[in-house]
């Protein structure tokens, strides 16, 4: 009798390991939602005087460290079989640098800072998302994957709620003041991972290896990744899908207001704008779609789950570019959240599922490159674009979700070959 329990315990969905592990998602998606979304890009271009390009060019940089920078670190993590402590360095550098956009500097200064916050924030993903399968057995991994999906974005709607700087009459509105209160919300609610989440320790090294052998290991790792040629063709087209929803996710806010003609000024009901009533929309659905999605990957497979939404995101894009009118925005949003609930949710399980255990935050190194190499040039695209066919005045913008759309469909076009079990080869 006592020898099953262990097992049922396994295999539970939700446990103080597993929620808390997905409470990191409630934390952190705060700061991706407030500062990335809502009102960074539309503060440096509306209130201080800069341009979607000046945007690009600061998440550019960050994710060009994280492509540099996460293979190696993922491979430090797995020598030394420890990935919590990372996640916490940071998660406390992100949140440091998100309270500093609150402090008065120049706009310069303000792009650096904004940088260094991306960065950190990219850089702990890679370590939250190995912890994966050290909350959840393999028949649930994808139900787990989901609650944290799905709790982020519920994180997202709270931190909207809860930070709210246009909160007054007539011109009390600035979106400098959002910036304080995210950085206190993200660090509070990622707490109960550093409490209630272990490492299970694979290593019991205790040294660090030659720095030359660490800056050898991104070039290893890929190429040893040619002996999976799933794995290597999955993170390729991952490489154009992620690409794709964090540039939108970047500047969404910018195009609802150029494009849709939005009004973040504007309260609307309940001291929400437009924008924000938009975001909470295509946020409810994709906390739904997170859950549904979760446990439709459980059941049809996270790969054919995958390519369902990654098509579904196809056609989302392509409403966005041929939409006319302002109503169509709302049927976008809606689409939009249940895309990145979807692909949020089944390509970590999948790849979970496609890599050994021993090799597993090596390649979720290679996991966060894939999809963050592009998004060095997917927002440049997006701010080039922009600049380039300025003349054409508020039809620029429908040229840049062209390369977005352009961009996703490469990637479905990747992804939708592959075998829907896992296999390696």
């Amino acid at each position: 009798m006592n020898s099953n329990k262990p097992d049922n315990l396994n295999n539970r969905v939700i446990t103080l390991p597993s929620l808390s592990w997905a409470t990191y998602d409630f934390a952190n998606t705060i700061f991706s939602m407030n500062v990335v979304s809502l009102y960074f890009a539309l503060w440096v271009v509306d209130d201080l005087g800069g341009t979607d390009l000046m945007v690009a060019f600061s998440r550019s940089a960050a994710m060009l460290f994280i492509l540099l920078t996460m293979p190696l670190l993922g491979a430090l993590s797995d020598r030394m079989g420890n990935r919590k402590s990372f996640i916490f360095v940071f998660t406390i550098i992100c949140c440091l640098s998100t309270a500093c956009l609150g402090f008065e500097f120049d706009l310069l200064t303000y792009l650096i800072i904004f940088g260094v916050a991306v960065f950190s924030f990219q850089a702990a993903l890679v370590f939250y998302n190995a912890l994966l399968p050290d909350v959840s057995p393999p028949n649930k991994r994808g139900k787990v994957s989901g609650l944290g999906v799905s709790l982020g974005y519920l994180g997202s709607l709270v931190g909207m709620l809860l930070v709210r700087p246009f909160v007054g009459v007539g011109d009390a509105f600035s979106r400098q003041e959002a910036f304080i209160p995210t950085a206190l919300l993200f660090f509070l609610f990622s707490l109960p991972l550093f409490f209630f989440v272990k490492d299970k320790r694979t290593s019991t090294i205790t040294f660090i290896p030659p720095l030359w052998e660490l800056f050898k290991t991104p070039y290893k790792v890929f190429s040893s990744s040619g002996g999976f040629p799933n794995v290597r063709r999955f993170l390729i087209g991952r490489f154009f899908i992620v690409d794709a929803m964090e540039t939108i996710i970047a500047f969404m806010s910018i195009y609802l207001v150029m494009v849709g003609r939005f009004d973040q000024r504007k309260v609307v009901i309940a001291g929400m704008d437009e924008i924000m009533i938009f975001l909470m929309t295509a946020t409810v659905f994709a906390v739904l779609g997170s859950l549904v999605w979760g446990m439709v990957s459980d059941r049809i497979g996270a790969g054919k789950a995958l390519k369902i939404c990654s098509l579904l995101w196809v056609i989302t894009l392509l409403i966005a570019v041929l939409n006319p009118i302002q109503p169509l925005f709302w049927l976008i949003g809606p689409l939009a959240g249940i895309c990145l609930g979807g692909v949020w949710t089944s390509d970590r399980a999948y790849l979970a599922k496609i890599v050994p255990d021993d090799r597993r935050a090596e390649f979720f190194g290679l996991y966060a490159v894939s999809g963050r190499l592009a998004a060095v040039v997917g927002p440049l695209i997006w701010g080039i674009t922009v600049k380039l066919a300025e003349p054409l005045g508020d039809i620029k913008y429908r040229f840049a979700v062209l390369t977005v759309f352009i961009m996703m469909l490469i990637g479905y076009l990747l992804i939708r070959k592959l075998p829907e079990g896992g296999e390696f080869a």
